[in-house]
């Protein structure tokens, strides 16, 4: 059986970063830019639903876990070095993020069948120049745990939204591994959560 502890930095510091938003009641997505050798140079959590957070955007729409990590990189270079690991698949808004704050590469654990936008955007002349190599989703339980996590999210938070009603239409074997998984007030631990879905 598959355990976190078998994930690598800084995939590590993602999922801890997901668990963390899971907890405060916010979507379940934590984010980190490493180097090439995993050294991670700024981190960020979904903070939708949050309260302020120093440094970083919460309380807002904007404030997704991809454009909380890219935050912390000044517009004094490029980034070409760098890489944004998040655990879903980024939307248009953490794409366009990404393209602009420059990093060369995102990488991400799982897929989103409602707001991932992977593929989804048509290249401006700005995309073409900075190209932005893309990477994803993981294979077995590390990949499909951050979407499940997300699932049960909002089946516990907004039951009747359009992203439960797509993954039920959809994909209703991952909705009833989603009803598994404990409530954010109810969580216990990432591993045991886990656990839950990785046999």
């Amino acid at each position: 059986m598959p355990h976190l502890d078998a994930l690598m930095s800084p995939w590590s510091e993602v999922y801890d970063l997901m668990w963390e938003a899971y907890l405060s009641g916010s979507i379940p997505v934590g984010a980190v830019v490493a180097d090439g050798e995993g050294a991670i140079v700024s981190r960020g959590r979904n903070r939708i639903f949050d309260a302020a957070h120093a440094g970083q955007l919460a309380g807002t729409r904007l404030g997704h876990a991809e454009v909380n990590a890219l935050i912390g990189l000044t517009s004094q270079r490029t980034y070409d070095e760098l890489t944004l690991f998040t655990a879903l698949e980024p939307c248009h808004l953490c794409l366009a993020a990404a393209t602009t704050s420059r990093v060369g590469r995102i990488s991400y654990a799982a897929a989103d069948l409602y707001g991932g936008a992977v593929g989804k955007l048509l290249p401006s002349e700005d995309m073409r120049v900075h190209p932005l190599v893309v990477e994803g989703p993981l294979a077995g339980a590390e990949g499909r745990f951050p979407e499940l996590l997300h699932v049960r999210h909002m089946l516990w938070r907004v039951p009747g939204s359009n992203v439960v009603r797509l993954y039920r239409a959809l994909r209703p074997d991952l909705v009833a591994l989603a009803e598994h998984l404990p409530a954010p007030p109810e969580a216990t631990t990432l591993a045991d959560a886990f656990a839950r879905v990785a046999k």
